[in-house]
């Protein structure tokens, strides 16, 4: 537990690093144009989209403090870019929730196993995406928050093998390329 802690503060002193403010930015830029460019929605509460892949390399190469340090700004700079629906600040938890999960189960990896990769995005669909954006949807439009969920899991268990596979060949890729890209 003590080596976890160390990680966290060498990497809380890693925002000081061009290289990482850099990267976290490209990043940044890639989630935004995955949310206007490959996302799809089936419904307006029920979106299919890759934007969380880049968050999830991202979180692999610099790790939490660095993204969490963004993620407000990412969900505002996504809105921005691809309004749907009303602003509703709260769900900045929810981009809070996604880069602390994926740098949970991907930082600091030398190598990324599949069960890894499924726990990950099981761990996003279950809090991220059926719990706090359901709950905050309901919040803000009164809708009930089972009437939000039900087709939500439908949506989840249907694009789960899909968005395993993408994940999964997206930290393999990340991987290959972090001992190229220590500088």
């Amino acid at each position: 537990m003590k080596q976890y802690f160390v990680m966290l503060n060498e990497n809380a002193r890693s925002i000081k690093n061009v290289h990482v403010i850099v990267g976290v930015s490209l990043f940044f830029a890639l989630n935004v144009i995955m949310n206007l460019f490959v996302s799809v929605y089936i419904t307006p509460e029920i979106k299919v989209g890759f934007a969380s892949i880049a968050t999830a390399a991202s979180c692999y190469f610099y790790g939490p403090i660095p993204n969490l340090i963004v993620a407000p700004l990412l969900d505002f700079v996504n809105f921005i870019v691809k309004p749907s629906g009303t602003y509703f600040p709260i769900f900045m938890i929810s981009t809070f929730a996604t880069a602390a999960i994926f740098s949970f189960f991907f930082y600091g990896q030398d190598k990324v196993s599949l069960k890894r990769v499924i726990l990950a995005r099981l761990s996003y669909d279950i809090i991220v995406s059926l719990f706090l954006n359901s709950l905050f949807t309901s919040m803000l439009w009164g809708t009930p928050f089972w009437a939000i969920v039900s087709p939500k899991i439908v949506k989840n268990l249907i694009c789960l093998p899909i968005q395993v596979v993408v994940l999964y060949l997206t930290m393999k890729t990340c991987t290959q390329l972090k001992p190229r890209l220590k500088a």
